[in-house]
């Protein structure tokens, strides 16, 4: 079986909540949709995106540039492929747009080497869980006031979650435990909560807000600083009794490793885009069980969803729903799990009419 073409196509999909946090402001995911063909009448997906329609532009050519190493190549060899387009990466470096470009492809390689098997991506990982355990993200804002935040996270836990996240980071860090304290109040003490800073923090205030937290029994506390602020981060793990999470604006494994060595966090979440997909993104989960560390996700439920089921020491899958109108047969989520689909490759279709849908 070999590759025969790749088709790019530039899509802008509106988000169901817009995005207010302390870092960004956003209505539409520009996504770069890659459908990978093979002789043998398979098609893999997968897909990357920009909150900017030209950087999205820019992530497609770079995306049409490495899917010309594909043609002609057997899409089981998923490593080789990787390997091949790895090298090409070399001048413009392993971090950045490449990596991002690289993962719709690498992440539809994985999907064609499943179908080829008929077997649901995580079972051709290695996997067996039928339910992986996540938790609402997009939802519980900023810019939502404190009633709206708690009618959100009813409906959230209508909607079958079990878990949910709450985006703070403001200078005044006691807005945001009070914002935190309604949620919970909203919701009781059965729900998992969640508070995601977005970097917002320098360390002392990061410190003081998590103890905070710790009374309302937040599961964990995400980016609480600079990313790039390792050592500050692996301190505010020290100092704080409740879980940091971190790891999502890093780039490959080897970025993802210096966490480990430094401790920075009780969990690590690499983003599969600035894992270049889910063969770096394997990497890390590999690396996490050597150290000993809980892996999650960033953002790409459908995929993420099937590397995470196939780890023993994955916790808590991101839920995003933001392609979720893509496809005809999103994801399900119930009792606070997503149900594994059981088709082949990611068990995902195309809706019809979607690419035209949403062309940008």
């Amino acid at each position: 079986m070999k590759i025969t073409r790749t088709d790019i196509s530039l899509l802008a999909v509106p988000l169901r909540r817009p995005i207010r946090t302390s870092a960004h402001d956003f209505s539409h995911a520009h996504t770069v949709l890659v459908q990978m063909h093979t002789d043998a009448g398979l098609t893999g997906l997968g897909w990357c995106f920009a909150f900017e329609e030209r950087k999205a532009a820019a992530l497609a050519l770079l995306a049409e540039d490495l899917a010309a190493l594909y043609v002609g190549r057997d899409p089981r060899a998923v490593r080789d492929n990787h390997a091949v387009a790895w090298k090409d990466m070399n001048f413009l470096g392993h971090a950045g747009a490449s990596m991002i470009a690289l993962s719709g492809l690498d992440t539809a390689c994985w999907e064609l080497a499943a179908l080829a098997a008929d077997v649901p991506l995580y079972r051709h990982l290695g996997g067996a869980k039928i339910r992986v355990e996540t938790y609402a993200s997009s939802a519980l804002w900023l810019d939502r006031s404190i009633d709206a935040l708690a009618a959100e996270a009813q409906e959230l836990v209508a909607d079958g979650h079990r878990a949910m996240k709450v985006r703070v980071g403001q200078a005044d860090f006691m807005k945001d435990v009070e914002r935190v304290r309604h949620v919970r109040a909203a919701v009781g003490p059965d729900i998992t909560l969640m508070v995601d800073a977005n970097q917002a923090w320098p360390e002392s205030v990061a410190i003081r807000a998590g103890r905070e937290f710790e009374a309302l029994d937040i599961f964990w506390l995400e980016e609480p600083v600079f990313y790039s602020d390792i050592e500050g981060c692996a301190r505010i793990a020290a100092a704080l009794d409740m879980r940091v999470a971190t790891g999502e604006t890093s780039y490959g494994s080897a970025a993802m490793k210096q966490h480990l060595d430094a401790r920075a966090a009780d969990v690590l979440m690499p983003d599969l885009q600035r894992m270049g997909g889910i063969t770096d993104y394997l990497n890390t989960c590999a690396l996490c069980a050597a150290y000993d560390q809980p892996v999650s996700s960033h953002l790409f439920t459908e995929a993420s969803a099937h590397v995470l089921a196939a780890q023993p020491h994955g916790v808590m899958l991101e839920h995003m729903e933001w392609w979720e109108e893509l496809f005809s047969d999103p994801l399900i989520v119930a009792d606070g799990a997503i149900v594994m689909p059981e088709g082949p490759g990611l068990g995902l279709t195309l809706a019809p009419g979607a690419v035209a849908k949403f062309a940008a």
